[in-house]
């Protein structure tokens, strides 16, 4: 392989293990959050769904990761502040804390998968991956999200 290869290969590792990360912090964040919503089971359905959907994409982004010879990162990233503030006071806030707290998560996840496209030119099946299957996944739990926080307010 030769050096524009390699560097391509890195580039691309490095926005998917950004992904992953981003992922990982957004299954803690559920993780802390859902404690907060044991007397509300509909939101907490949601929010169960929606952790469901994050740890999915982080797996798959794991196995894109090793199938272009990368290293899968093990510890959280961005969204670990929203997991910190929702275990700081997912009690004691109220679940409409919680929620608003969720949303800015998933704000934050959008504009890491939108920030990620543009580094993926290198291998079309990750490309495919991130645009076609994990971003869209992550539109609907933002769109849950602020579902919820939309009811919640009126």
């Amino acid at each position: 392989m030769n050096q524009t290869n390699v560097r391509k290969d890195e580039t691309t590792v490095d926005a998917l293990n950004e992904l992953l990360r981003g992922e990982l912090s957004a299954v803690e964040s559920y993780d802390k959050a859902l404690p907060a919503l044991e007397d509300k089971p509909a939101v907490r359905g949601d929010l169960q769904d929606c952790r469901a959907s994050h740890e999915t994409r982080a797996e798959r982004i794991r196995r894109a990761i090793e199938q272009v010879g990368g290293e899968p990162a093990r510890a959280s990233g961005a969204w670990g502040m929203f997991a910190k503030a929702v275990a700081g006071g997912s009690r004691a806030l109220g679940w409409k804390a919680v929620i608003s707290t969720l949303e800015e998560g998933e704000d934050h996840g959008l504009k890491e998968y939108k920030d990620a496209l543009p580094r993926l030119g290198l291998d079309e099946g990750v490309r495919h991956l991130i645009a076609d299957e994990l971003y869209p996944q992550q539109q609907h739990t933002h769109g849950v999200i602020a579902a919820l926080k939309r009811v919640m307010s009126a």
